[in-house]
């Protein structure tokens, strides 16, 4: 796009013992900038997965699959006990070991982010050569937990805790989310889970991102405005599991005498979503966002970021300012003309793209939020927010990659986040048009000398 980049650049940095060369070539506006990255840093060791269409269509089966179960079988005590103790886990690591690790160097208290002496690799090594009982304990330990810290500990204590007892409230409690402790622990578990999808799955083109959302689009009208049609009483499955087998059977004021009465269960926001309370509206109910209208879209919104800060990173290796721009924005770099940026659609690229497409797709996020709050209230009736997120997200994005010309390097996997990748993990990467055509004429003159030769066999044959 619109990066404002050098013809060469050479650079050596020598750091702890670490030696990296960066060389970047040349190249046109129409190609991507060829850059080879060496050096000895390991990459990052935490578990990642990219996604493909392969994983766009096991989605599909695997969420319908699980809504039917659910809307059968009715065994939403399951999904409570599965959210509790696996979202516990996304809790200790995203906010409550991260917080007792500063308070601890806050405090400059240092011994409880020590790793036990009792549970080292040479403990574990002394042991194992004794043998008995305790090698064989210590060995299970170290293979389940590795080094370990009191942290650690405390940490996985007071997150399973809270999660056990946000799960003993959810079992004993009539109605448990009007407890402002219930739903506040319910959203940030759910938080905590979408950081943690968000960091572990990772788009690298639009063209995947496109299918899981279209394909996520389409399944979410099914459930909400097809499935009436269906059932034998007319139910959304969507709305009826959301919301625990849907309001209660009984009259409000018999419920209210007896909360704990079979006819008066249901109407609880299942915990596969965001729930916030209407306050001050005297009908009760509260406002719900399902986790999966935040991770898909959140896939989108983090190979933007992604983008924008690998053509930063780039344009900062080649010498350049490391401003991000974008080539629908003329007076931002960009070289379209003044007149084809005319018009409302334009003028909003024009204003919004000039840090890259994160913040245009984050406002397009928010307008979509906004509007299917709105249906929700004209309507009367729940709406799938995919039908109103999608759109705007991946519409936002498509529109602006186009004006910019960089639809097709996107759409199949921008090279700058290659290159960014390899520049920071120490992969060795070497791409450029140049090469591609070297590469094939290699290719061609390979096949034609297999070829000849293989007529001269047979001609002597």
């Amino acid at each position: 796009g619109g990066m404002e980049m050098g013809s060469t650049a050479s650079a050596t940095n020598e750091r702890h013992g670490e030696e990296r060369t960066i060389y970047h070539a040349d190249s046109n506006a129409s190609s991507a900038a060829a850059v080879v990255a060496q050096t000895n840093i390991s990459p990052p060791q935490e578990e990642s997965l990219e996604l493909t269409a392969m994983h766009a269509v096991g989605f599909l089966v695997m969420a319908s699959t699980s809504l039917l179960v659910l809307f059968i079988f009715k065994i939403y005590a399951v999904v409570k006990i599965m959210y509790a103790f696996g979202c516990s886990g996304a809790f200790a690591q995203c906010i409550v070991h991260p917080g007792l690790v500063w308070g601890c160097r806050k405090l400059r208290w240092d011994r409880p982010i020590r790793h036990v002496t009792w549970l080292s690799g040479e403990a574990v090594a002394r042991e194992s050569i004794r043998g008995g009982f305790r090698a064989r304990c210590l060995g299970c330990l170290w293979d389940f937990f590795g080094p370990i810290t009191p942290v650690d500990v405390a940490a996985m204590v007071i997150s399973y805790g809270v999660g056990a007892t946000w799960l003993w409230t959810a079992f004993t409690v009539p109605h448990p989310d009007t407890l402002v402790f219930y739903w506040v622990v319910q959203d940030v578990f759910g938080l905590c889970m979408c950081m943690l999808f968000l960091e572990t799955i990772k788009l690298n083109a639009i063209k995947v991102g496109a299918v899981l959302l279209i394909v996520a689009f389409f399944y979410d009208i099914f459930f909400v405005f097809i499935t009436p049609l269906l059932t034998k009483h007319g139910e959304s499955i969507m709305v009826n599991v959301a919301t625990s087998g849907g309001p209660p059977k009984a009259d409000p004021s018999w419920c209210e005498k007896y909360p704990f009465d079979a006819n008066c269960k249901g109407g609880d926001p299942l915990p596969m979503l965001f729930a916030i309370p209407r306050i001050g509206d005297y009908q009760g109910g509260c406002s719900m966002l399902g986790l999966g209208d935040i991770v898909l879209p959140g896939l989108l919104l983090s190979f933007a970021s992604r983008y924008d800060e690998s053509k930063r990173l780039m344009g900062l290796v080649s010498g350049g300012s490391g401003r991000v721009a974008n080539n629908a924005c003329p007076d931002a770099g960009g070289s379209m003309s003044r007149s084809k940026s005319s018009g409302p659609m334009g003028f909003l690229c024009c204003c919004c793209c000039r840090s890259g497409y994160f913040g245009p797709i984050m406002v397009a996020y928010a307008i979509g939020l906004m509007m299917a709050n709105m249906a929700v209230y004209i309507m009367q009736m729940g709406q799938p927010a995919l039908l109103y997120l999608v759109p705007c997200c991946l519409g936002t994005m498509m529109f602006m990659a186009k004006r910019a010309g960089e639809l097709s390097d996107l759409w199949e996997g921008p090279r700058v986040i290659r290159a960014a990748d390899a520049l920071m993990w120490g992969e060795q990467l070497v791409e450029s048009a140049e090469n591609e055509r070297e590469e094939e004429e290699r290719r061609a003159l390979d096949v034609g000398m297999e070829a000849s030769l293989n007529n001269e066999e047979a001609e002597m044959t």
